[in-house]
């Protein structure tokens, strides 16, 4: 492990900016968004970006393949995917990432995913100051990272700790050799055992036992007049996969996948008109039910990683971790 010195994280990305195209957290309009970046500001102490990084690999909308029609017979055109270094991914993340992978590579795996997997590298950032919306350790998701980066760092102050994580994070740590100073993490178990203990104790009733033994108690009729369905939570949230398919354009046109939502009315309609979840408490159980026990089921992970995105977006002000109280 290594310390490096916060005025040096620039060039260390502009030197891996000759292999990888950079995308980071920057400030627009006063918020933290995951762009391309060109060389301005970094918002790594800022809280984490609303839309999170698994929509880089799971956009809200993208072209799956572009057919062509010629004489009857059709030509198909699939994107290219470029190599891409992702920075500051927090813990809460790389296990929603972790999760998705098994889901998304089980056999057939998915190839736009599988694609933009094998071309991405990850700096992830360690949490030393969470925010107030953060559970990630009741979920047993943070807010220290373990696995599933390339580069890991911790923020020391003046400096960061950088940890070394797969052969590709060699490669990165190679490129600006001179720029770090051999380090140790004293200072990281300090600072990790503090973040963990403020998460503990902000919502000491929280547990994941507690919230699947909840999930039958609660008064889903009653929840679901104050949610107004608008399936923001989904659209933010870092292990929902849903979409829809559309093909657009004949006889040439695109097959495009866009985010979709069990939340959303027509989610669960068929095309006979039949809806088995047409009640908006029925969904939401659903939704609940999914991230608690399915996804648990199919992964053995929690389809929550604590990240609170769900709380920040939603209209209706539900604290979903107030509903488990």
């Amino acid at each position: 492990m290594f310390f490096l010195e916060k005025k040096d994280l620039p060039e260390l990305l502009r030197r891996a900016g000759a292999f990888f195209e950079i995308i980071a957290p920057v400030p627009i309009n006063g918020e933290p968004q995951l762009v391309s970046w060109k060389g301005g500001d970094l918002a790594l102490s800022s809280p984490n970006p609303l839309m999170p990084p698994t929509r880089l690999f799971l956009p809200p909308r993208e072209t799956l393949f572009a057919y062509l029609q010629e004489s009857g017979l059709y030509t198909f055109e699939v994107p290219e995917v470029g190599k891409r270094l992702i920075v500051g991914v927090r813990p809460c993340d790389l296990r929603a990432l972790s999760m998705l992978d098994r889901i998304m590579l089980s056999e057939p795996a998915d190839e736009l995913y599988s694609k933009r997997r094998r071309s991405t590298a990850i700096i992830a950032l360690n949490c030393t100051e969470p925010s107030d919306s953060c559970f990630c350790a009741q979920m047993g998701a943070g807010p220290e990272a373990d696995e599933g980066f390339d580069l890991l760092l911790t923020d020391l102050g003046e400096r960061y700790l950088l940890e070394i994580g797969s052969p590709a994070g060699i490669m990165l740590a190679n490129l600006s050799e001179e720029l770090l100073e051999r380090g140790d993490d004293a200072e990281k178990r300090r600072l990790m055992r503090e973040s963990r203990e403020r998460i503990m104790s902000a919502r000491p009733w929280l547990s994941q036992d507690r919230m699947r033994s909840r999930l039958r108690e609660i008064d889903w009729r009653s929840l679901s007049k104050e949610c107004i369905s608008c399936g923001g939570c989904s659209f933010v949230c870092p292990t929902c996969h849903c979409f829809t398919i559309a093909d657009l354009g004949l006889p040439d046109g695109e097959r495009i996948r866009c985010a979709d939502s069990c939340i959303l009315s027509g989610f669960h309609r068929m095309a006979s008109g039949a809806n088995p979840k047409a009640r908006p408490e029925e969904r939401l159980l659903s939704w609940y039910m999914e991230k608690l026990e399915h996804m648990l089921i199919r992964t053995g992970m929690p389809g929550c990683v604590g990240c609170g995105r769900c709380d920040r977006v939603c209209f209706s002000g539900l604290h979903r971790t107030d509903i488990f109280r």
